[in-house]
């Protein structure tokens, strides 16, 4: 079984993977490459929901049943402001391409 840490670590790793996607596409998508952009986004998109999947099968439900062995610590609390932050910027980022979309449609 994984400590706290490590699967801590396994989520940080996930979500920044996929914001670290996220800033690739906007800068696809600035240059006009929305076939790449739209790739990152999707490629952003499982990372982040791997990442909260861990997020919620390996810390929130054990935590809930009782079966998490270690305490929650600032560590986690920081992968799961990873996670949702990663999200966050999903959401943004696909507004920002619909944007560039826009103004080259013009």
């Amino acid at each position: 079984m994984s400590t706290t840490e490590e699967i801590a670590f396994s989520i940080i790793s996930l979500a920044g993977d996929g914001r670290a996607a996220l800033t690739k596409a906007l800068s696809a998508a600035r240059n006009g490459d929305f076939g790449q952009a739209e790739a990152l986004v999707k490629e952003a998109d499982e990372k982040l929901l791997e990442a909260h999947r861990k997020q919620t099968e390996e810390l929130l439900k054990k935590e809930a049943d009782g079966l998490l062995k270690d305490p929650f610590n600032v560590l986690i609390a920081h992968a799961q402001d990873y996670v949702m932050t990663g999200m966050v910027m999903k959401e943004m980022t696909k507004e920002i391409i619909n944007l560039y979309l826009q103004i080259k449609a013009k």
